[in-house]
C-alpha cells in the first residue's frame, strides 16, 4: 500500500474529533505517530483529500503569525481543515444543532451545513437537467426558514428527509431535487 495512502488515513483519524490547522495536523503526525512525512507528500495528500471532498478547508488559524499586526501574506500552515460529514445520522445531527441555544454551535452547524448543500447543489447542477431560480445560500436560508416556520412533526419529518437528502446515500440527490423544487414553489 503506498506511503500516501496510510498519511491520508492518519490525517482523517486525526481531524475526526476536531478541525485543526495544517501546522497542527502536521505536529500531530511527526510527534505521536512517529512517522516523518515530506512537506510535499504531506500537501499531495491534503490536496487529494480535498479534492475528493473528504475534507473541507473550515477556517484560517492566524495566532500562526506569533503578533505580527500588518500581515501582508497568506501562509498555508494557518488552512483549517476539517472531515467532511456526508452520512445521514451526520447530517441529521448538524441540522439538530441548529436548534441549539449556544450560538456558537448553531453558527459552526450553519457553516457546516451550508457548505453541504452548496456541494450537494454543485452536483445537482453538473447533471444540467435542474435550475434554480435563486443562489445555493439563498436557497439554503429558504429552506432552514421554512423547516423552522413548521409545526414539530412537519418539522421534524423535514429535517429527516433533507438529512438524507443531502447525504450520500443511494437516491439522495433525487430527494435533493424535489424538496428544493418545493421550496422554491413556496415563494
Amino acid at each position: 500500500m503506498p506511503k500516501n495512502y496510510n498519511l491520508r488515513n492518519l490525517i482523517l483519524d486525526i481531524l475526526e474529533g476536531d478541525e485543526l490547522s495544517k501546522k497542527q495536523i502536521l505536529e500531530i503526525i511527526r510527534s505521536k505517530s512517529g512517522i516523518g512525512t515530506s512537506d510535499k507528500t504531506f500537501n499531495e495528500s491534503l490536496m487529494a483529500l480535498l479534492r475528493e471532498g473528504q475534507i473541507y478547508i473550515a477556517d484560517y488559524d492566524f495566532t500562526i503569525y506569533d503578533g505580527v499586526k500588518r500581515i501582508q501574506s497568506i501562509r498555508p500552515e494557518g488552512i483549517v481543515f476539517g472531515v467532511s460529514r456526508t452520512d445521514f445520522v451526520e447530517i441529521e445531527t448538524i441540522l439538530k444543532q441548529m436548534e441549539s441555544n449556544d450560538h456558537e454551535e448553531v453558527y459552526r452547524a450553519s457553516k457546516s451545513l451550508k457548505r453541504i448543500f452548496r456541494r450537494k447543489i454543485d452536483e445537482v447542477q453538473k447533471e444540467g437537467d435542474t435550475k434554480f431560480r435563486i443562489g445555493s445560500d439563498t436557497l439554503f436560508n429558504h429552506t432552514i426558514f421554512y423547516m423552522n416556520s413548521l409545526g414539530e412533526e412537519p418539522k421534524r419529518s423535514l429535517r429527516n428527509k433533507l438529512a438524507w437528502s443531502l447525504s450520500n446515500n443511494k437516491d439522495s440527490l433525487e430527494l435533493f431535487k424535489n424538496i428544493v423544487s418545493f421550496i422554491q414553489s413556496q415563494d
